[in-house]
């Protein structure tokens, strides 16, 4: 009896101890962590930002991937959006001839916005009051080349209504103190034409204004484009970005050194009294 009672406290006194040990090496362990608690948060959190950045480069992968596509279409047409480029302005040219022999140019780097015409004069018409009047019509040529319109300027007795079809505008032009040379001129026919010339152009810098309108349409123009490659994506895989996120906060939470000393000091609390 005796000894099994000595037997029973020599297993006590060894649970004890093998306890104090386990508890010794956990404040040992818990002083570690508090002392090292800035190195490993350090290596928490850049390990952490590393993951979260792969995930962020994941999700925007469709609009950077559309940002580079267009990037090249414009490339191509000589557009940078973000950067003002310098291009070739072409002259352009307005050539003006008529059936009498008269041609006339004018040529600016500016657009002329304006169509190829075709104008018939009628002869000026006496009318009361020394008044004259003419007619003027006008047909829109822009289908025809400069060859075809010169054959057509020299051709005699043609109706321009069964060519040309009918007149864009039809004017009855009056007035007075004509010339004897205005007076006395036949009917004629006009043409105007407008062309650039490849062979005469300056360089010029796209205004902040024109890039600025570019940029914003190279930028509206890839969240649609990147939100079909999105939506893709979403049916083609089982990517979600904000669980992603939430399982890597979760992964590599940061140590918070408030709670592992409230641990060390009910572990050194615990082992004091079962040392005293």
């Amino acid at each position: 009896m005796i000894n099994d009672n000595i037997q029973d406290n020599e297993k006590k006194e060894l649970e004890k101890q093998k306890l104090l040990i386990q508890m010794k090496n956990e404040i040992e362990s818990l002083e570690r962590q508090i002392k090292y608690s800035r190195l490993s948060n350090l290596k928490i959190n850049s390990i952490k930002n590393l993951k979260l950045t792969a995930r962020i480069l994941q999700l925007v992968t469709p609009y950077a991937l559309t940002a580079g596509i267009l990037a090249g279409v414009f490339s191509i047409a000589g557009i940078t959006p973000f950067r003002r480029d310098k291009k070739e302005v072409y002259s352009n040219v307005m050539m003006e001839f008529d059936n009498l022999g008269n041609i006339r140019y004018e040529q600016q780097y500016n657009d002329f916005n304006k169509i190829n015409v075709f104008k018939f004069y009628s002869k000026w018409e006496s009318q009361e009051g020394d008044f004259y009047t003419r007619i003027v019509k006008t047909y829109n040529v822009e289908e025809k080349t400069y060859e075809e319109l010169v054959e057509l300027i020299n051709k005699e007795n043609l109706s321009l209504e069964d060519i040309l079809g009918e007149p864009i505008s039809i004017i009855k032009e009056t007035k007075n103190n004509l010339t004897e040379e205005e007076i006395n001129k036949k009917a004629f026919m006009q043409a105007t034409i407008y062309r650039k010339d490849i062979n005469d152009y300056i360089i010029k810098e796209e205004t902040i204004n024109e890039n600025i309108l570019l940029t914003i349409f190279y930028l509206l123009a890839n969240v649609p484009l990147g939100a079909v490659l999105a939506f893709i994506r979403s049916q083609l895989s089982s990517f979600d970005f904000g669980e992603c996120v939430e399982r890597i906060n979760d992964e590599y939470e940061s140590v918070d050194t408030q709670e592992l000393r409230l641990k060390l000091e009910i572990r050194r609390d615990n082992y004091n009294r079962m040392v005293d």
